[in-house]
C-alpha cells in the first residue's frame, strides 16, 4: 500500500505558487476563464456599488459577485494545488457557495424590480433550503474521499452537490416566474422592457455559470465548463448596465472603464496562450465580449448626442418662450393696473353717492328704494375691495408696492379695527370678543395702513366663513415679536389646502358655497405684506367643521 506522498511523487504533481500558479494546471486557458471574469466583475460590483450604496439593489449585486468571485478563485486554486487536504477544503467551499450565489441573484432581481427587500418568509424560505448545504459541507456528505487511484487530483462527491443542484433549479426556476409574473402585472412599457432585460440577464449569468460547475461536474467533463466561465463577465457587464441605466448612472462612463479594462486583459492574457487552438477560442470569446461592450458604448453615446441636441434645442425654445412669458407677464401687470385704476374711480363715485344718498343728502328715500340704495352700496364697496386687491397684487408682482414705515401701537391698531367692524359681526348674530394685557409694549416699526388692512382682511374673512358662533381676537407678547391671533368656529379647513390659501387664487374646494364673493387674493397680498415686514403669517385648523385660528407675527419694536 502506497502512502500519500507516495502517490504525489508517482504523479509528479508540480508545487504551487501563491496557491494558483503551477504547472498542474493543464492549460492557459484555465486562467483565462477564472481570473477575466473574477476581475471584470469585482469592478463593476465595486463601481456600481460606489454609485448609490445605499440602494438594496447594489448591495445585494456587490454581495453576489464577490461571492462568485470567491468561487472562481477558489475554484483556480483546486486547479493549481497539489495537496490533497487543500483540494477537500476549497472544494467544499466552493460547493457551499455555489448555491448561495443563486440565492443573491434572486434577492437581486426583488430589489431591483420591487424597489424592496424579500419577503421574510422568502427569506426563511430560502435559509431552509440552504441550510443543508451549509450544515453538511464538513460531512462526507458533501466529499467522501479523495481519490489516490489516479492522478486527477480530484475529491469523490456524496450526494449533498447533488442536494445543491436542485437547489440551485429551485432558485433559477423562482426567478424566472417572479420575472414574468412581475412581467405580465405592469402594464408600463418601460418597466415591462426592464422586468425582461433583468429576468433574462439573471437567467443567462446563472446559465454561464452553471456551465462552469454543474455541467462539468455531471460530465465529468471540467475543460468544457471553462468555456461557460466567459459568459459571466459579459452578462456581469449586462445587469450592470441595467442597474446603471434605471439609477441614472453615467452609463458612457461604465462601458468605457470597463471596455479598456478588458482590452488591456484579453491582450495580456493572449500572450500566455500556445496552443493555436485555444487560441482561437480565445479570440472568438474576446469578439463576443468586445461586441457586446462595444455596442453598449455606442449607443450611450449616441444616446447621449442626442439627447444633448435635444436638450439645447429644448433650452433655446424655452428661451424664446420665457422671453415672450415675461413680455406677456409686463403685459398683463399694466393692463391689471391700468384697469384696477379705471374701474376704481366709477366705483369710488358710486360709492360716494350711495353713501349720501344714505344719510339724507338728497332728502328722505321711500322704504323700498332705501333697500336697493343699501344694496348698491354694499356691492360697490365689496367690489372697491376687489379692486384694490388686484391693485396690490399688480404693485408686488412689479415690485411696486411702498411701505411708508412708523413706530405705533398694534394694540390700539387691532382694537380700532375690531370696534369698526363689530357692527358686520353683530348683524351676523355672532359673539365678538378682544383681548390683550395693557401692560405689554406692542410697538411695531411698519407701515400702519398695511398692517391695518390685513388684519382688516383676516377678521373679515373670519366673519364670512363663521355661520354661527364666535370670533375671538387676541394681540399678545414674546420677547422679539408681537403676536395677533384671530380664532373663529368656522367651516374650518382641511390640512392639505392650508398650504394652498396663500398662493395667488388659492381657495378652499367649497370656499364658494359660504362665501361667493372671495377671489383668492386677499390671503395671497396679506402674505407679502407680512413678509415684506419681516414677519410671519399662518393658519391652523383641525379639519372641516372644526374652526381655524389665524397667526400674525411681527418684529417688535425695543
Amino acid at each position: 500500500m502506497r502512502t500519500v506522498a507516495e502517490y504525489i511523487e508517482l504523479c509528479e504533481w508540480d508545487t504551487s505558487r501563491l496557491l494558483v500558479f503551477s504547472d498542474n494546471v493543464f492549460g492557459n486557458l484555465i486562467y483565462y476563464s477564472h481570473l477575466l471574469p473574477l476581475v471584470v466583475s469585482l469592478l463593476l460590483a465595486f463601481f456600481i456599488f460606489s454609485k448609490n450604496s445605499k440602494s438594496l439593489a447594489t448591495r445585494w449585486f456587490l454581495m453576489t459577485t464577490i461571492l462568485l468571485c470567491v468561487w472562481l478563485y477558489f475554484d483556480l486554486i483546486l486547479w493549481a494545488t497539489e495537496k490533497p487536504a487543500f483540494t477537500m477544503f476549497f472544494w467544499s467551499i466552493i460547493n457551499m457557495i455555489e448555491p448561495m450565489i443563486y440565492a443573491g441573484i434572486l434577492f437581486f432581481m426583488y430589489a431591483f424590480i420591487d424597489n424592496k427587500d424579500i419577503l421574510f418568509k422568502q427569506k426563511l424560505l430560502v435559509f431552509v433550503l440552504l441550510s443543508p448545504t451549509v450544515i453538511l459541507t464538513w460531512t462526507n456528505l458533501n466529499l467522501s474521499y479523495y481519490d489516490l487511484t489516479n492522478c486527477w487530483r480530484e475529491a469523490i462527491e456524496g450526494p449533498l452537490p447533488y442536494y445543491s443542484y436542485a437547489v440551485e433549479g429551485i432558485f433559477a426556476a423562482w426567478i424566472l416566474g417572479f420575472g414574468f409574473r412581475r412581467f405580465f402585472q405592469t402594464h408600463n412599457k418601460s418597466e415591462r422592457n426592464k422586468i425582461a432585460l433583468m429576468t433574462s440577464g439573471a437567467v443567462f449569468f446563472l446559465f454561464s455559470f452553471a456551465m462552469g460547475n454543474v455541467v462539468g461536474s455531471l460530465l465529468v467533463n471540467w475543460e468544457i465548463g471553462q468555456y461557460g466561465l466567459f459568459g459571466i463577465p459579459i452578462f456581469v457587464a449586462m445587469l450592470s448596465y441595467l442597474v446603471a441605466r434605471y439609477h441614472l448612472f453615467n452609463i458612457k462612463l461604465i462601458s468605457s472603464q470597463l471596455l479598456v479594462v478588458a482590452i488591456w486583459l484579453l491582450t495580456l492574457a493572449i500572450l500566455f496562450i500556445q496552443d493555436i487552438d485555444t487560441v482561437r477560442n480565445v479570440v472568438v470569446i474576446t469578439l463576443i465580449l468586445f461586441t457586446a461592450l462595444g455596442y453598449l458604448l455606442i449607443k450611450s453615446v449616441k444616446r447621449e448626442v442626442e439627447q444633448r441636441e435635444h436638450i439645447e434645442k429644448l433650452a433655446l425654445d424655452l428661451e424664446k418662450a420665457n422671453a415672450r412669458l415675461r413680455e406677456l407677464d409686463q403685459m398683463k401687470s399694466q393692463f391689471l393696473s391700468f384697469a384696477s385704476h379705471q374701474i376704481r374711480s366709477p366705483l369710488t363715485a358710486i360709492k360716494g353717492y350711495t353713501s349720501m344718498a344714505l344719510e339724507g343728502d338728497f332728502g328722505e328715500m321711500p322704504e323700498k328704494i332705501k333697500g336697493v340704495i343699501e344694496t348698491l352700496d354694499k356691492s360697490a364697496q365689496s367690489l372697491i375691495v376687489i379692486v384694490n386687491e388686484f391693485l396690490d397684487v399688480s404693485r408686488i408682482e412689479q415690485g411696486r408696492m411702498k411701505y411708508e414705515m412708523s413706530d405705533f401701537d398694534v394694540r390700539k391698531l387691532v382694537e380700532e379695527t375690531v370696534a369698526e367692524l363689530r357692527p358686520n359681526v353683530e348683524q351676523k348674530g355672532l359673539k365678538f370678543t378682544f383681548d390683550a394685557d395693557v401692560k405689554h409694549d406692542y410697538r411695531v416699526y411698519a407701515d400702519q395702513g398695511k398692517i391695518k388692512q390685513v388684519i382688516g382682511n383676516i377678521v373679515d374673512n373670519a366673519i364670512k366663513y363663521t355661520p354661527s358662533g364666535s370670533i375671538d381676537v387676541k394681540v399678545s407678547r414674546t420677547k422679539s415679536t408681537v403676536n395677533i391671533t384671530v380664532s373663529d368656529t368656522g367651516v374650518g379647513i382641511e390640512p392639505d389646502v392650508i398650504p394652498k390659501l396663500f398662493s395667488m387664487f388659492g381657495r378652499a374646494k367649497d370656499a364658494s358655497k359660504t362665501n361667493v364673493t372671495g377671489t383668492g387674493l386677499g390671503l395671497y397680498v396679506a402674505k407679502q405684506m407680512i413678509e415684506a415686514h419681516r414677519g410671519q403669517i399662518w393658519i391652523e385648523s383641525e379639519g372641516k367643521g372644526k374652526g381655524s385660528t389665524f397667526h400674525i407675527e411681527l418684529p417688535a419694536k425695543n
